[in-house]
């Protein structure tokens, strides 16, 4: 990479270590890892080099990095990390692991969701309680009918 600050520079970003300008598969500027956070969410999180487009639209200073989170469904999230091209690719998965973006955004919709799962499941034990009383009524008022009707000893 160039001396100069990306901030400097006219040219594309290179493609991490390697060196590789709009190289698309996996290197040294991209990377992903799965992280367990013991309670059952998932986050995938994926690193990359932001590109100078995104550098200059948010003014992304060598030290700092852009995330955007996403719920994945099944108790999974996904953060991706845009990297400044010059942000240290060896604290690149600590940061990552460090921050928990995606975590946060599970918990947060998978609350929404237990909580709506807990509304259907009161709405059909509800039901489930109106049509055992239903049975029940039934079953009583045919016992009644047919006492009444086909007694043995008429």
């Amino acid at each position: 990479m160039s001396d100069r600050p990306m901030s400097d520079r006219n040219d594309r970003p290179t493609a991490g270590i390697a060196g590789i300008p709009n190289a698309f598969l996996p290197g040294d500027w991209f990377f992903e890892f799965e992280q367990d956070y013991g309670d059952g969410i998932r986050v995938i999180k994926r690193g990359l080099d932001a590109s100078l487009l995104v550098v200059r639209k948010y003014d992304i200073d060598t030290e700092e990095v852009l995330a955007f989170s996403t719920y994945d469904g099944k108790r999974r999230a996904m953060t991706v990390f845009h990297f400044h091209p010059d942000f240290d690719l060896h604290r690149r998965r600590h940061y990552m692991e460090a921050h928990r973006e995606g975590y946060d955004v599970a918990r947060t919709v998978t609350g929404h969701l237990e909580t709506q799962r807990a509304a259907r499941q009161a709405a059909i034990k509800r039901r489930v309680v109106k049509a055992r009383r239903a049975v029940a009524l039934a079953a009583h008022a045919a016992a009644v009918f047919i006492l009444a009707h086909y007694s043995p000893g008429r």
